[in-house]
């Protein structure tokens, strides 16, 4: 179970504007140690975290309901078959009460 700096949960639900479908998402944004990438004629270096996304288990969201600044939390991740594409995602948490990271 990894330790995350958890930044924000979000459900986003509506209809879609195509077809009129309803659709429910549920994802998770996490901050990553930033990492020096050097692929072919690409390089990238740089200090920090970046923001990164997954997809987060509907039946955990009500978990961050107290969620008001970023606070690292031990984030269980799995991979999953979503739309035909294998993708992370959190499908459990622990340490919810743990107090919030101190962002300068």
């Amino acid at each position: 179970m990894p330790k995350m700096l958890v930044v924000n949960v979000t459900r986003t639900h509506g209809n879609k504007k195509s077809d009129g479908k309803p659709y429910d998402m549920y994802q998770i944004t996490v901050s990553l140690p930033l990492q020096s990438v050097s692929q072919g004629n690409y390089n990238q270096e740089g200090y920090g975290t970046v923001p990164a996304t997954m997809e987060l288990d509907p039946a955990i969201f009500h978990h961050f309901k107290n969620l008001k600044d970023p606070v690292y939390l031990d984030l269980t991740i799995e991979q999953v078959l979503q739309y035909g594409e294998i993708k992370n995602m959190v499908t459990g948490v622990s340490n919810v009460a743990v107090q919030p990271a101190k962002v300068a």
